[in-house]
């Protein structure tokens, strides 16, 4: 509160060198939205009015992109396009590009904010003898505020800004800021304030007092998108070569000398796979084997699963007809476990390449 007093103190003080005052409006709207890895974009449309609120002085649209640089500091690069009432009766054209970078920090039961901005007029200049003032080209601002968060949806904000005029000194300018925000809903948020601004030391110093209200709606943060999900194979059996043979009426349970886990590959596409390979020369089924990646659990139990002579069992992690456990390839142990309780212990070594792991007996 001693910031806003001295602030209303040293204006007042000021106010005596204005030789005239008039009365002014700002309606604006905005739309902005905060965009992934710390960017976040807006626009915003603005018309004011001068000459005790009887004349359309301006319109302006501006938009911008905002990142942060550091920690404490954003910058903020800014186009603004403008059309301002000459003195015919008709509007001027102006564009301008500006550089601000802000920073903001705790104070007291709020935080304070600092905003240094240079910009530079682009385009065709106006040729317009009446306004000079429209022919700009560099110019600084330098903004101090603070900003108070009330309980609710309520908060105020006051601050004070510079604009130096590094080659006309006398023609500096001061401007005093009172803002009050009230949000609405999640996205929506209504601002009323009051904006005072003096001239220094000019031939015909004047002072304004403008009411500003402004509409602002923040759009949500875009969801990243999510990569489809490949659809995973379901396990099947693969002949290796055409067979011959028969299959037997009664087919038995496949020995552990004639089946073995063969291959593993813990970042296989689309997902992790096993291998499991029937060497022998005969028919069997690997109904009550278990494949597990710990002896603590049962993993997948195999069904009545046929297996001709040299073929191979091929199954991906979470597939149909297969197993839902993950192959880390940090490396790790697998089980190959027949029913009778003979194991085959799998280590799987961590993944070097894109190549499949081939597994020995």
């Amino acid at each position: 509160m001693r910031i806003v007093l001295l602030l209303a103190f040293g204006l007042l003080a000021q106010s005596s060198w204005g030789q005239w005052s008039e009365s002014g409006g700002w309606l604006g709207l905005e739309v902005n939205q905060s965009l992934r890895n710390d960017w976040a974009w807006s626009v915003q449309y603005e018309n004011r009015w001068d000459a005790d609120m009887t004349r359309h002085q301006r319109g302006i649209l501006d938009a911008s992109i905002e990142n942060n640089l550091f920690a404490a500091v954003k910058v903020n690069l800014q186009y603004r396009y403008s059309e301002e009432r000459n003195g015919m009766g008709g509007y001027t054209p102006q564009q301008r590009l500006a550089v601000r970078l802000s920073s903001e920090g705790d104070m007291g039961k709020g935080e304070w904010n600092a905003r240094l901005m240079a910009a530079q007029g682009v385009g065709t200049k106006s040729l317009s003898t009446d306004m000079p003032w429209l022919e700009e080209g560099q110019s600084w601002r330098l903004r101090w505020g603070y900003q108070h968060e009330r309980r609710g949806p309520w908060r105020w904000k006051t601050d004070l800004e510079l604009f130096p005029d590094l080659k006309q000194f006398p023609e500096q300018k001061t401007r005093f800021r009172w803002l009050i925000t009230r949000e609405i809903n999640e996205s929506l948020s209504a601002c009323m304030g009051y904006i005072w601004s003096q001239e220094w030391n000019a031939m015909d110093p004047q002072t304004q007092h403008i009411v500003k209200a402004n509409l602002s709606w923040t759009l949500d943060r875009p969801k990243k998108r999510k990569k489809p999900k490949a659809k995973i194979p379901m396990a099947r059996v693969i002949m290796a070569t055409p067979v011959n043979t028969v299959a037997p009426v009664a087919i038995p349970v496949c020995t552990s000398e004639a089946v073995h886990v063969s291959e593993v590959h813990p970042m296989g596409e689309p997902a992790d796979w096993v291998v499991i390979t029937n060497r022998s020369d005969d028919w069997c089924t690997l109904k009550g084997w278990r494949l597990t990646d710990s002896l603590a659990k049962s993993g997948m139990e195999f069904g009545a699963i046929v297996l001709p002579p040299q073929a191979r069992w091929m199954g991906y992690e979470k597939g149909q007809g297969a197993f839902d456990f993950g192959i880390s390839a940090d490396g790790e142990w697998i089980f190959w476990v027949h029913p009778n309780g003979q194991m085959q212990q799998i280590e799987v070594l961590p993944q070097r390449s894109e190549a499949a792991q081939s597994i020995g007996l």
